[in-house]
């Protein structure tokens, strides 16, 4: 099963991205998946901005801790292949995990939101991953941890290592050049990075964010404008296991 995972989407920079050079690749692979909470202005997921992503070839969206932020994600979470972190709640509107099947493989995806420096009122990221395998049976399981620290990334690793067939980090939007397959089968990176601008503050104006930092007060968000790149990583999986795991970058002529 050969599947491309998309670094968090983010604003029209990160849509062009997909829009332009996805369907140019978009045969080489069973499953396209990308991480969708920052496509709309950079804070959330639209329902337009859903359906760009999907008309140019991604088969699933995650998302993360801008899950909420528009209105319309409710008309779409319980019905679209769209996953929000598990670790939510019981009863949080949208599904746990989403199940796919592809080139005579199960493939589960399914993600774990970080509670430290991001969501601490959720339920242990850990003991979600443990009920959570155990209802899904035999398949590949790929999990995306959208979390800021990269120690509780790593720690998500070790616990799932040999239980799951990929841990992929989301959130940070700084590609980590520390991607591997471990001896158990489990493929790991980090972080993707980010689809959007690179010229920027992790997809963010730079004169808006770098004031944040130099007055110490309160500034209007604004995403970045400016060519636009493509991050992500390509990964097979057979067996529940993964065979291989590679970054993936493109970036806007």
């Amino acid at each position: 099963m050969r599947l491309l995972f998309v670094g968090d989407v983010v604003a029209e920079p990160g849509l062009r991205a997909v829009r332009l050079h996805l369907p140019d690749v978009r045969d080489r692979y069973h499953l396209v998946i990308a991480n969708g909470e920052n496509a709309t202005g950079g804070k959330g997921l639209s329902k337009k901005h859903y359906r760009q992503l999907r008309d140019a070839g991604v088969d699933a969206i995650t998302l993360g801790n801008h899950a909420w932020d528009h209105k319309d994600i409710y008309e779409l979470i319980d019905r679209e292949p769209i996953v929000r972190a598990a670790n939510y709640p019981p009863g949080t509107p949208g599904r746990d995990y989403l199940v796919f099947e592809a080139d005579g493989e199960r493939l589960a995806l399914f993600q774990l939101m970080g509670r430290v420096f991001l969501e601490p009122n959720l339920d242990s990221p850990f003991q979600t991953a443990d009920r959570l395998l155990g209802e899904i049976g035999e398949a590949n399981v790929l999990v995306d941890v959208h979390a800021e620290v990269t120690s509780e990334k790593y720690a998500l690793f070790h616990h799932l290592d040999g239980r799951v067939a990929a841990l992929l980090g989301t959130h940070t939007h700084v590609p980590t050049a520390d991607g591997r397959i471990s001896p158990r089968g489990t493929a790991y990176l980090t972080d993707v990075g980010m689809t959007g601008t690179y010229d920027s503050i992790i997809g963010g104006e730079v004169a808006t964010f770098l004031a944040r930092f130099l007055t110490a007060r309160p500034q209007p968000f604004r995403s970045a404008k400016g060519p636009a790149e493509l991050w992500g990583v390509e990964l097979e999986l057979r067996g529940g296991r993964a065979t291989r795991l590679a970054p993936y970058r493109w970036r806007e002529p």
